[in-house]
């Protein structure tokens, strides 16, 4: 369905922009005149070309950056109360807008009690700012202004962005100090190629001795780098730009996901985190009341993998047609036995909702022993990467001076 810009006038005489979706003009015209609301300009909106979008892309992500995910957490934690306190939706974001301490965020809650207001339902107003509240959160809400839970959904997602957070902060944590010792790898190897290695280049042109391979090797290295620096620079940027460009592209995205399944370590850290998400998602919507069928399509859409959401959605067929998911989760190879037992544990008693998010805490557990015992790992591994590479250089230049020294004696 085309999408429009809209500005219009509101009854304070406020100048206003929207975007709104509909089949027409006159049909978004229609909606705002509903709404006491005054039309000056409707423009659909054109599809963007590949690099507009990927410039949308980044800059969104850029306005991300201002809001933290733990305002989003205290944001969804503060409205779950006060909806269980019986207040009105409108009446909860404008008092947390004027209770926000970023402004960027208070404008932005201001907004989405805007859409609200001129009765636009509360998942599609947040789905206007994708990079803040991305469709994990958005169908989520979905479910819940579906099934008439909606305090009970904003809590229960309020505790899984806590629980996110929380992961965030320990992978954080680990990945400290492997991170500086990279960061002091990357300035080593910097100093070597645009200092140490001309300046020994220097030394040894005054021998007129021919240089041993390994020396000639390197300093033809050092001399590609500094002369071409801009350009690697620039190359470098290229690939980086078109490279995320393609990944957020669906062919793009399904390549990667499979990809990081696929990395050594990683690669299983990457599944338990997905399975974690999926077994959760799936446990609170069922827990809302909403049907088999309805939650499997919306913990697909929310899965932020392609090939879980390809697995759930052919389960979803296959249930549509008489099956169980019991049965359907033991034909997907994707899901591993325990999730399948589990399963067919919780159909058999009655307790699906209640096993599903035991089954996704086993999986946080996991992640949780995997980042620190990849971080173990990790250390040592980047500790004998830089020994290597710094006798590599010393090797380099020191053997030309030790020919030298054997010549001479």
């Amino acid at each position: 369905m085309p999408k429009f810009t809209c500005i219009c006038i509101d009854s304070q005489g406020q100048r206003v922009k929207t975007r709104y979706e509909a089949d027409s003009i006159p049909e978004a015209t229609s909606f705002l005149r509903d709404r006491n609301l005054i039309p000056v300009s409707v423009k659909e909106i054109k599809s963007d070309t590949f690099v507009r979008q990927t410039m949308r892309e980044l800059g969104g992500l850029l306005a991300a950056r201002q809001i933290k995910a733990s305002e989003k957490a205290v944001f969804f934690r503060q409205l779950a109360t006060m909806l269980k306190a019986g207040m009105n939706l409108l009446d909860c974001l404008k008092d947390l807008s004027s209770h926000t301490d970023n402004k960027n965020f208070s404008l932005l809650i201001e907004e989405v009690r805007r859409y609200v207001a001129w009765g636009r339902s509360f998942s599609e107003a947040l789905s206007e700012y994708p990079h803040i509240f991305p469709s994990l959160i958005t169908e989520m809400i979905a479910v819940g202004e579906e099934a008439g839970s909606l305090d009970e959904v904003v809590s229960d997602m309020a505790k899984f962005l806590e629980s996110q957070i929380d992961l965030k902060k320990k992978v954080a944590s680990a990945s400290r100090y492997p991170m500086f010792i990279l960061a002091f790898f990357v300035v080593v190897v910097g100093v070597m190629v645009f200092y140490l290695i001309p300046t020994f280049k220097g030394i040894f042109s005054s021998f007129g001795a021919e240089l041993p391979p390994l020396t000639r090797f390197t300093i033809a290295v050092s001399d590609f780098l500094i002369k071409n620096s801009p350009y690697v620079i620039v190359l470098i940027l290229a690939m980086g730009f078109v490279g995320y460009g393609y990944s957020r592209s669906g062919k793009g995205q399904g390549i990667l996901d499979k990809m990081k399944f696929r990395i050594p370590v990683m690669g299983k850290l990457t599944y338990n985190l997905v399975l974690a998400r999926v077994c959760r998602t799936l446990g609170i919507l069922l827990r809302s009341g909403v049907p088999l069928i309805v939650a499997l399509e919306h913990t697909a859409a929310v899965s932020d993998n392609v090939v879980a959401a390809k697995a759930i959605r052919e389960m979803r067929e296959k249930i549509v047609q008489g099956s169980t998911l019991a049965q359907e989760v033991k034909k997907q190879s994707f899901f591993p036995s325990l999730v399948a037992g589990m399963i067919h544990t919780g159909e058999e008693s009655g307790k699906l909702s209640d096993i599903l998010p035991q089954v996704a805490d086993f999986y946080d557990a996991e992640v949780d022993y995997q980042v620190k015992a990849l971080t173990s790992t990790l250390e040592p591994v980047l500790i004998i990467g830089l020994g290597a590479i710094a006798a590599f250089f010393v090797l380099a230049m020191y053997l030309p001076i030790f020919q030298l020294g054997e010549v001479m004696g």
